[in-house]
């Protein structure tokens, strides 16, 4: 039996799903364009946190810092024996197993204070799981690629923005029961259910019942890309709820996109619309509404994991015992902005449910909590619930003690809901540095006003949204402010000065820079990219052979160490003019020595040459 006021915990976190997708507007009401009945079961005897964020848009870093309670910046660990002072890209986690994070996770505490632990599928936290692909496009984000977006579709490494969708044909008696076997196209994590079914109805010393207090952790794939679904759940769509998103023509994308957002488009193959290319079809409200359609239908099988789960905590007559958890790891922009999979500031991207319920939590009003957190924030609300021994704060503490975390509580918003705002910071904040970027981002949200600033500060000016005004962010009140940061930094400040939002554009510069030093976080990141570049040109002999699309003789992460077939062909093509780039990122310096932030390149052709060329060096 459980110690008093110990509950049962039952996490389940899952892959790129939007935030705003559990919202009454697009899960409530009659024929809901989002069905997850199961998941609102929850909400409705709970709380759903409405405006809750990713610290960091992309799988292992936001793993590791949801996990761990901490800010991805503030993950300093060894890998390859080189520092990585933050977990920076997919590549990058919180460093290997054993070490000094892997000892300080949700579940470690838990394990201390006296829970069971079981953990079953996708987990991501430790640092080099990923692609060698994921490695290299995220160490040479400062690389300027030569691009002709009308004639190539630009410098694309990540295929046709998504592909297309697939969707599997129903299977006669396929249903939650037998975990619609044979129909559905996320098996594995119908796995991942039936493994937790088991523990659950486990009725020997080896089950739930008899190790509670029990942490249960479910890390599901499914919703994230490529946009697989099958009919059944796809017919729960009302197909006429679903819109196709603006994507500006590709004359005109350069002038309607901020330079790096264009490279983002770019290199996840969303600019590739030449209908000479055959890929007119992507810029098709039929596309994007067929690709969105089963997005939602994958959240609405989620949702029948979900429910699966709910359904086995009761037979096991464990319900009034134990908090249900169902959150997201990120986003995805699912055609937004020209755009798939997530690593972006914009809502679709880091925007994430969260749903609590069980004992500990109560509904309060219509079970929506409007107030800003962050999955930073779950380490200390597991903590709390369990009456377990509190966080140290790294606000009261600093950073150098690795048991301190950046994140606040839930519970008192969880037991009163928005009429405890004042437990939580007013802000939140959001930032990424890695594969399809082109330079590093840094978000800060406070009330309605979500602020975006690139680099150091001293390459672009930033960005501003009114999110109730313009919710789908096309915008920018703060073009025109100038830079913030560095020598032109001064002669901004009489644009600043006359500008609408000049003013609020610095308080929310300033807040931002509260959290996270960004600019002295960028030129961290830029040069840990150099010498990730260095070593890995060290240990992998065929390195050249590498980047125009061979095998590697010393593999990273997962698979034969060959890149996405994209940037075999791209380089295979052009091997001068790209080996030309990998040189002049690799030796660009300042005057102190430190690697150059070169500005987003933000034209439609850039340092592309009308025929192509072969060589090694």
């Amino acid at each position: 039996m459980p110690a008093v006021d110990q509950p049962n915990f039952v996490w389940l976190h899952v892959e790129s799903t939007d935030g705003r997708t559990y919202t009454d507007a697009m899960s409530g009401g009659e024929r809901p364009l989002v069905p997850i009945p199961r998941i609102r079961s929850l909400k409705d005897r709970g709380a759903l946190f409405v405006n809750h964020y990713a610290n960091v848009p992309i799988c292992c870093p936001s793993r590791a810092s949801v996990i761990t309670g901490r800010q991805p910046h503030n993950l300093p660990h060894t890998h390859n024996g080189i520092q990585a002072n933050g977990a920076w890209s997919n590549y990058e986690g919180f460093g290997l197993k054993n070490t000094t994070f892997d000892k300080l996770k949700i579940s470690d505490r838990l394990a201390a204070a006296g829970y069971t632990i079981n953990i079953v599928g996708k987990e991501d936290w430790v640092s080099g799981g990923h692609s060698s692909t994921t490695m290299l496009d995220s160490f040479s984000v400062y690389s300027r690629w030569p691009y002709s977006i009308p004639e190539e579709g630009g410098f694309h490494i990540w295929g046709d923005c998504g592909g297309n969708t697939t969707v599997k044909p129903a299977v006669a008696g396929a249903s939650v029961a037998n975990h619609f076997k044979g129909q559905t196209a996320h098996a594995n994590d119908w796995k991942t259910v039936a493994a937790h079914e088991a523990y659950f109805a486990d009725a020997t010393a080896h089950g739930a019942a008899a190790q509670q207090p029990f942490f249960v952790y479910g890390g599901m794939v499914i919703v994230h890309p490529p946009y697989n679904t099958d009919e059944e759940h796809l017919a729960r769509i009302p197909m006429d709820k679903v819109t196709a998103p603006h994507w500006p023509a590709m004359e005109d994308l350069a002038a309607e996109s901020h330079p790096c957002d264009l490279q983002v488009s770019m290199k996840k193959g969303c600019a590739r619309t030449s209908a000479a290319a055959g890929l007119g079809y992507l810029n098709t409200t039929l596309h994007k509404t067929q690709v969105r359609a089963a997005y939602y239908a994958m959240i609405a099988e989620w949702d029948d994991m979900v429910g699966a789960y709910i359904d086995a905590v009761e037979r096991a007559g464990l319900t009034e015992r134990t908090v249900f958890v169902v959150s997201s790891d990120h986003g995805d922009m699912q055609m937004e902005h020209q755009q798939f999979f997530k690593m972006v500031a914009y809502e679709a991207s880091t925007r994430v449910p969260v749903v609590v319920a069980g004992p500990g939590v109560n509904h309060v009003g219509d079970g929506n909590v409007h107030a800003l957190t962050s999955l930073v924030d779950l380490m200390p609300t597991f903590l709390e619930l369990a009456g377990a021994p509190a966080p140290r704060s790294a606000a009261l503490v600093g950073h150098a003690d690795p048991a301190a975390v950046d994140g606040y509580s839930l519970v008192p918003l969880l037991q009163r809901g928005d009429a405890a705002a004042d437990s939580h910071p007013a802000h939140v904040v959001s930032q990424f540095h890695g594969e399809n970027l082109a330079m590093s981002w840094y978000m800060v949200r406070r009330a309605e006003m979500k602020y975006v600033a690139w680099g150091t500060g001293e390459q672009h000016e930033p960005q501003l949204f009114n999110l109730t005004a313009d919710p789908d962010e096309w915008h920018n009140l703060a073009k025109g402010v100038g830079l913030l940061h560095g020598p032109a930094a001064a002669p901004s400040a009489a644009l600043r000065a006359a500008h609408p939002f000049g003013a609020l554009a610095a308080e929310l510069d300033a807040l931002l820079r509260t959290d996270i030093d960004y600019p002295a976080v960028t030129m961290d990141v830029a040069t840990y990219n150099v010498a990730m570049a260095r070593w890995w040109m060290g240990v992998e002999s065929n390195w050249r052979g590498v980047l125009e699309g061979g095998n590697a003789t010393h593999p990273q992460g997962r698979g034969n160490g060959a890149l996405n077939a994209d940037w075999g062909e791209l380089w295979d093509e052009r091997s001068d003019e790209y080996f030309k780039a990998w040189w002049l990122w690799l030796n660009s310096t300042d005057a102190s020595g430190n690697p150059t932030i070169p500005k987003c390149p933000s034209v439609l052709e850039y340092g592309w040459s009308s025929s192509s060329s072969s060589g090694t060096d």
